[in-house]
């Protein structure tokens, strides 16, 4: 049974030349922290600091969903976030991802000149 979200950059720290993107995998997992691969929660991101969604994927070939919705459902337990700095700010941007019913995920990426 799915518990929780977690979120997982493919890295930390990006430039903040407004072009750079980091990849967040998200993942619906159980209570022990394995995946719970038939599940299509519906996802929400937010993004707070100098960064913003360029795009949301699911890797289902059926979707219409727009890439640039702010949320996503789970297909086969697995969604896509990309991030971007936006030009010129540098921090830490702040990622979560929350979905009814289950424990929600946060993730920070340090932008960088």
């Amino acid at each position: 049974k799915a518990t929780s979200l977690e979120l997982k950059p493919d890295r930390n720290t990006i430039s903040s030349d407004g072009y750079d993107l980091t990849f967040i995998t998200v993942s619906v997992k159980d209570r022990n922290g394995l995946a719970v691969p038939g599940t299509s929660n519906r996802i929400k991101f937010t993004v707070s600091g100098p960064g913003e969604i360029v795009a949301t994927d699911n890797g289902d070939p059926t979707s219409h969903e727009s890439f640039q919705s702010p949320s996503k459902k789970a297909f086969n337990g697995l969604c896509l976030l990309i991030v971007k700095a936006k030009k010129g700010q540098t921090g830490r941007i702040t990622v979560k991802a929350d979905s009814e019913g289950l424990k929600g995920s946060t993730t920070e990426i340090e932008v960088k000149n």
